[in-house]
Protein backbone atom coordinates (compact mmCIF):
# COMPACT_ATOMS: atom_id res chain seq x y z
CA UNK A 1 0.00 0.00 0.00
CA UNK A 2 1.76 3.15 -1.11
CA UNK A 3 2.32 5.71 1.65
CA UNK A 4 -0.45 9.16 2.06
CA UNK A 5 1.95 12.11 0.87
CA UNK A 6 2.88 14.76 3.21
CA UNK A 7 0.02 16.88 1.39
CA UNK A 8 -2.64 14.93 1.81
CA UNK A 9 -1.63 14.09 6.05
CA UNK A 10 -1.58 18.41 5.99
CA UNK A 11 -4.77 18.66 4.12
CA UNK A 12 -6.35 16.12 6.86
CA UNK A 13 -4.80 17.75 9.58
CA UNK A 14 -5.54 21.24 8.55
CA UNK A 15 -9.80 20.37 8.05
CA UNK A 16 -9.54 18.46 11.44
CA UNK A 17 -8.15 21.75 13.05
CA UNK A 18 -10.82 23.79 11.35
CA UNK A 19 -13.80 21.99 12.49
CA UNK A 20 -12.23 21.41 16.29
CA UNK A 21 -11.43 25.30 15.97
CA UNK A 22 -15.25 26.37 14.76
CA UNK A 23 -16.91 23.73 17.57
CA UNK A 24 -14.77 25.60 20.03
CA UNK A 25 -15.85 29.09 18.73
CA UNK A 26 -19.70 27.86 18.58
CA UNK A 27 -19.23 26.42 22.21
CA UNK A 28 -17.75 29.46 23.55
CA UNK A 29 -20.56 31.55 21.95
CA UNK A 30 -23.32 29.66 23.32
CA UNK A 31 -21.77 29.64 26.72
CA UNK A 32 -22.33 33.35 26.77
CA UNK A 33 -26.18 32.98 26.97
CA UNK A 34 -24.71 31.75 30.56
CA UNK A 35 -28.13 32.00 32.80
CA UNK A 36 -26.31 31.94 36.28
CA UNK A 37 -26.43 34.70 38.19
CA UNK A 38 -24.34 35.64 41.45
CA UNK A 39 -26.62 36.97 44.19
CA UNK A 40 -24.41 39.25 46.82
CA UNK A 41 -26.63 41.61 48.87
CA UNK A 42 -26.99 43.30 52.11
CA UNK A 43 -28.84 45.39 54.36
CA UNK A 44 -29.85 46.56 57.78
CA UNK A 45 -33.19 47.63 59.98
CA UNK A 46 -31.26 49.33 63.33
CA UNK A 47 -28.92 46.86 64.98
CA UNK A 48 -30.08 43.53 62.84
CA UNK A 49 -28.07 43.15 59.68
CA UNK A 50 -29.32 40.94 56.67
CA UNK A 51 -27.34 39.45 53.78
CA UNK A 52 -28.66 37.54 50.76
CA UNK A 53 -26.02 35.02 48.87
CA UNK A 54 -25.95 32.37 46.49
CA UNK A 55 -27.09 31.83 42.25
CA UNK A 56 -29.87 31.97 40.73
CA UNK A 57 -30.54 30.25 37.01
CA UNK A 58 -32.68 31.82 34.75
CA UNK A 59 -33.00 31.52 31.34
CA UNK A 60 -31.72 34.82 29.40
CA UNK A 61 -34.78 37.26 28.62
CA UNK A 62 -37.74 39.51 29.89
CA UNK A 63 -40.61 38.44 31.88
CA UNK A 64 -43.21 39.95 33.26
CA UNK A 65 -45.27 38.12 36.24
CA UNK A 66 -48.64 39.66 36.70
CA UNK A 67 -51.49 38.10 38.70
CA UNK A 68 -48.85 35.00 40.60
CA UNK A 69 -48.17 33.84 37.11
CA UNK A 70 -45.48 31.21 36.99
CA UNK A 71 -41.46 32.27 38.11
CA UNK A 72 -39.13 31.70 34.99
CA UNK A 73 -36.44 30.73 37.81
CA UNK A 74 -35.26 27.40 36.69
CA UNK A 75 -33.08 26.76 40.37
CA UNK A 76 -32.52 28.79 43.59
CA UNK A 77 -29.38 28.31 45.83
CA UNK A 78 -29.40 31.08 48.38
CA UNK A 79 -28.62 31.53 51.78
CA UNK A 80 -30.03 34.27 53.58
CA UNK A 81 -28.22 35.30 56.88
CA UNK A 82 -30.28 37.40 59.72
CA UNK A 83 -28.48 38.19 62.97
CA UNK A 84 -25.92 35.36 62.65
CA UNK A 85 -28.24 32.81 61.32
CA UNK A 86 -28.27 31.11 57.88
CA UNK A 87 -31.49 30.04 56.22
CA UNK A 88 -31.01 27.66 52.78
CA UNK A 89 -33.56 29.46 50.17
CA UNK A 90 -34.66 26.85 47.51
CA UNK A 91 -37.85 28.08 46.11
CA UNK A 92 -39.53 31.07 44.27
CA UNK A 93 -43.64 32.16 45.07
CA UNK A 94 -45.13 34.69 43.32
CA UNK A 95 -48.29 34.95 44.74
CA UNK A 96 -47.86 37.60 46.59
CA UNK A 97 -48.09 39.75 42.65
CA UNK A 98 -51.47 40.62 42.20
CA UNK A 99 -54.09 42.55 40.49
CA UNK A 100 -52.57 45.20 38.41
CA UNK A 101 -49.06 44.81 40.17
CA UNK A 102 -46.29 43.66 37.80
CA UNK A 103 -42.62 42.12 38.86
CA UNK A 104 -40.44 42.49 35.79
CA UNK A 105 -37.09 40.70 35.17
CA UNK A 106 -34.72 41.24 32.69
CA UNK A 107 -31.84 38.62 32.13
CA UNK A 108 -28.99 39.33 30.33
CA UNK A 109 -26.00 37.78 29.45
CA UNK A 110 -24.54 40.23 32.08
CA UNK A 111 -26.98 41.13 34.64
CA UNK A 112 -29.96 40.27 36.68
CA UNK A 113 -32.39 43.39 36.84
CA UNK A 114 -35.52 43.45 38.82
CA UNK A 115 -38.16 46.13 38.19
CA UNK A 116 -41.89 46.30 39.11
CA UNK A 117 -45.10 48.24 37.76
CA UNK A 118 -48.30 49.51 38.87
CA UNK A 119 -48.05 48.56 42.08
CA UNK A 120 -49.68 49.75 45.62
CA UNK A 121 -50.99 48.29 48.83
CA UNK A 122 -53.56 46.77 46.91
CA UNK A 123 -51.97 46.07 43.78
CA UNK A 124 -48.74 44.24 45.39
CA UNK A 125 -45.91 43.27 43.13
CA UNK A 126 -43.82 40.87 45.79
CA UNK A 127 -41.41 38.29 44.76
CA UNK A 128 -40.26 35.85 47.72
CA UNK A 129 -37.50 33.49 47.60
CA UNK A 130 -38.36 31.00 50.14
CA UNK A 131 -37.28 27.47 52.13
CA UNK A 132 -40.87 26.45 52.18
CA UNK A 133 -44.19 26.23 49.66
CA UNK A 134 -45.88 28.89 52.11
CA UNK A 135 -46.95 32.53 51.84
CA UNK A 136 -45.83 34.99 54.44
CA UNK A 137 -44.20 32.15 56.27
CA UNK A 138 -41.03 32.24 58.10
CA UNK A 139 -37.18 31.73 56.68
CA UNK A 140 -37.78 34.23 53.13
CA UNK A 141 -36.35 37.04 51.28
CA UNK A 142 -39.23 39.28 49.66
CA UNK A 143 -38.38 42.13 47.17
CA UNK A 144 -40.86 44.49 45.75
CA UNK A 145 -43.34 47.17 45.65
CA UNK A 146 -46.44 47.52 47.26
CA UNK A 147 -47.21 50.49 50.07
CA UNK A 148 -43.34 50.63 51.24
CA UNK A 149 -43.41 51.65 47.80
CA UNK A 150 -39.82 50.30 46.92
CA UNK A 151 -38.18 47.15 49.32
CA UNK A 152 -36.35 44.63 50.39
CA UNK A 153 -37.14 42.19 53.58
CA UNK A 154 -35.97 39.20 55.30
CA UNK A 155 -38.57 37.09 57.33
CA UNK A 156 -37.27 34.77 59.45
CA UNK A 157 -37.15 32.67 63.05
CA UNK A 158 -34.31 35.12 63.89
CA UNK A 159 -35.86 38.26 63.05
CA UNK A 160 -36.85 40.35 60.49
CA UNK A 161 -35.44 43.12 58.61
CA UNK A 162 -36.83 45.29 56.34
CA UNK A 163 -35.30 48.00 54.06
CA UNK A 164 -36.93 50.58 52.15
CA UNK A 165 -33.97 52.12 50.30
CA UNK A 166 -33.93 50.14 47.06
CA UNK A 167 -34.99 51.68 43.96
CA UNK A 168 -35.88 50.25 40.88
CA UNK A 169 -34.82 48.72 38.80
CA UNK A 170 -32.12 47.55 40.80
CA UNK A 171 -29.16 44.37 39.64
CA UNK A 172 -29.90 41.64 42.06
CA UNK A 173 -27.23 39.69 40.29
CA UNK A 174 -24.31 39.15 37.95
CA UNK A 175 -23.81 36.42 35.56
CA UNK A 176 -21.21 33.82 36.99
CA UNK A 177 -18.76 33.04 34.60
CA UNK A 178 -18.28 29.44 33.16
CA UNK A 179 -14.97 27.94 33.30
CA UNK A 180 -15.29 25.92 30.99
CA UNK A 181 -15.11 28.77 27.83
CA UNK A 182 -11.27 28.65 28.79
CA UNK A 183 -10.88 25.20 28.61
CA UNK A 184 -12.34 24.85 25.41
CA UNK A 185 -10.52 27.80 23.78
CA UNK A 186 -7.65 25.54 25.14
CA UNK A 187 -8.60 22.41 23.77
CA UNK A 188 -8.92 24.01 20.31
CA UNK A 189 -5.24 26.07 20.30
CA UNK A 190 -3.66 22.43 21.42
CA UNK A 191 -5.53 21.00 18.28
CA UNK A 192 -3.92 23.60 15.90
CA UNK A 193 -0.63 23.56 17.81
CA UNK A 194 -0.53 19.66 17.55
CA UNK A 195 -1.04 19.85 13.83
CA UNK A 196 1.28 22.17 13.26
CA UNK A 197 3.67 20.21 14.30
CA UNK A 198 2.97 17.12 12.17
CA UNK A 199 3.34 19.62 9.42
Amino acid sequence: MKPKSNSFLRAVGQSFSRVVCAGAVLLIASSVQAEIYNVDRAFTQGVLAATLIGTVDIPLGNYTIQNSSASPFSSVNLTLTVGGTPYTLDSVLTGIIIGTGQFLIDATPTTLTFSTANANASNAADLEFTDNPGLYSNDRYVIGSNGAPHFEAAYTGAGSVLSDTVSFPTVFGTVVPEPTTMALAGLGGLSLLFFRRRK
